[in-house]
């Protein structure tokens, strides 16, 4: 990790001591103020609050802690993407959420747990959105190039920068997030001269 990724980890976990604080001082205060409806409810928004910058601030440090130029090698996108559906089937199912995995056998040119962390987080994000026609996700090759493709889209938000770098970081080009689809491109393996290599 550089310097400039040292001080940055470091400044968010200094920050994130007075936000732990200021929520203790919460708490005490709704619990104090428990018989105050007005009072309860400033106490609860300022808590809302308080839990959104700590969720931010998780993003902010992951994001940090990436590394900027990982390895990249050759991995089966198919098994990859498999292992990272058979292990978030019992999650969708729990949510009634049917999960769709369609991908063609394809090696492809990537930082393999770099990308299952982002499938893991892309897929998880879907499932908990609970979408009417299920998530779906696959690969797909073009030429040179495999396609990953997750349905449906993404909300905006913060996560989209961790989830951009995470592909990104992992090898992915040309990512692209919408509201029906992320989908981003990998060297396929068809194009590669790389040893084997397990993630």
């Amino acid at each position: 990790m550089n310097q400039q990724f040292e001080f940055m980890n470091d400044a968010l976990h200094v920050l994130a001591q007075p936000v732990t604080a200021l929520r203790t001082a919460l708490e005490l205060g709704l619990r104090d103020h428990a018989d105050q409806p007005a009072a309860r409810q400033t106490f609860e928004d300022c808590l809302g609050l308080i839990d959104r910058l700590t969720q931010e601030l998780a993003i902010f440090r992951e994001i940090a802690s990436l590394e900027p130029e990982p390895l990249l090698g050759r991995c089966d996108g198919e098994a990859l993407l498999k292992s990272c559906v058979d292990e978030m089937a019992p999650v969708a199912e729990a949510c009634g959420v049917p999960l769709h995995l369609e991908a063609e056998r394809t090696e492809i040119e990537c930082n393999g747990p770099m990308l299952e962390r982002a499938v893991f987080l892309l897929l998880d994000e879907l499932i908990a959105r609970s979408p009417s026609g299920g998530v779906s996700v696959g690969f797909t090759t073009r030429g040179s190039e495999a396609q990953l493709e997750l349905r449906p889209g993404i909300a905006p938000g913060r996560r989209l920068q961790l989830y951009h770098k995470l592909i990104e970081f992992a090898g992915g080009r040309s990512v692209y997030f919408g509201s029906d689809r992320t989908r981003c491109c990998f060297r396929s393996g068809k194009s590669l001269q790389l040893p084997i290599r397990g993630f």
